[in-house]
């Protein structure tokens, strides 16, 4: 790979971050990051800007020589959404919009979305491919499958191509629990901080989990496959497994003891999904999967390590 340049919108985040790092790594691209800060959070070898949706004019030079985008920015969560679906609305799909109509005219060879495998199907009682039925219950997932939608439509209209990862539930290193997302890394949290967990129902709801340095590297699929062609996939580990299934790996790699406490269901949560990445898999040579023991572990001491001594 030589000479490809490659733009991170939401680089400050979670996924962003791990992204950034592992596309270091790849000779040949030039990255460039953008956030909705003045500052990157992070350091990083890789230049930084503030992305402002509504300046078209900046917009137009500051992508006008780009290859591919990584659109990772999202500012809601499935709970939040739930409560007031509007924000979506606001806060996510208006900006896509914004920005996509701005891009699609310059010589973008793809845009790569990150869409929600744990929302966008609905509740399913057996494995789902990428042509199982769509049908989101929560605000969160009729909007991610609504810029879904519209990413078909900026193909049919100006050509431009994408690439859709339906991600399930990420986990690892440097996820900010703040927002109130990321099953194992709060339970880990809560463990340390606490000695006692707190879950939402009876524990047997099924979710798939997927360290984060394992999405980096699966995301990079898009940088060697056919630029004209457009995908979805399912972007998923091996693990789909209950939270009380979660629990029970923890008490057997984690050395604190901890209660658990089992709260009332939350409505905006997924009894069960189990996505089938057979597809993904297949365009993923060589690559194998990170143990969620093995994953579970590296999250817990790094956690472990950045707290106040």
């Amino acid at each position: 790979m030589k000479n490809v340049r490659i733009a991170i919108i939401g680089a400050n985040g979670f996924i962003g971050k791990h992204l950034t790092e592992r596309l270091s790594t790849v000779p040949g691209v030039s990255v460039f990051l953008f956030g909705k800060s003045e500052q990157p959070v992070a350091q990083s070898q890789f230049p930084y800007s503030k992305i402002d949706h509504t300046n078209k004019e900046r917009l137009v030079k500051d992508f006008a020589e780009i290859d591919f985008i990584y659109y990772l920015a999202s500012e809601t969560i499935p709970s939040t959404s739930w409560e007031n679906p509007v924000m979506d609305i606001e806060k996510n799909l208006i900006p896509f919009l914004t920005f996509t109509e701005t891009i699609a005219h310059l010589p973008i060879k793809k845009i790569i979305f990150v869409s929600s495998g744990g929302t966008v199907y609905g509740a399913t009682e057996k494995m789902v491919t990428e042509h199982s039925f769509t049908n989101p219950f929560s605000p969160y997932g009729i909007v991610k499958l609504t810029i879904e939608h519209f990413l078909n439509y900026f193909k049919v209209k100006y050509n431009l191509n994408f690439d859709i990862y339906r991600v399930s539930n990420v986990y690892g290193e440097g996820q900010n629990t703040g927002k109130g997302i990321g099953l194992i890394n709060t339970v880990i949290e809560k463990i340390i901080s606490e000695n006692r967990i707190y879950i939402f129902g009876n524990g047997e709801n099924v979710r798939n989990y997927l360290y984060v340095k394992d999405l980096a590297q699966l995301m990079t699929v898009s940088l060697h496959t056919d630029p004209t062609s457009s995908q979805i996939y399912n972007t998923s580990s091996n693990d789909t497994l209950s939270i009380n299934a979660i629990v029970e790996i923890m008490k057997n790699i984690i050395p604190e003891t901890f209660e658990v406490v089992y709260k009332e269901a939350r409505q905006s949560d997924n009894s069960m999904i189990h996505l089938d990445n057979t597809k993904l898999i297949a365009a993923s040579a060589g690559f194998t999967f990170t143990p969620i023991e093995e994953g579970i572990l590296k999250t817990y001491q790094h956690i472990k390590q950045s707290q106040p001594k």
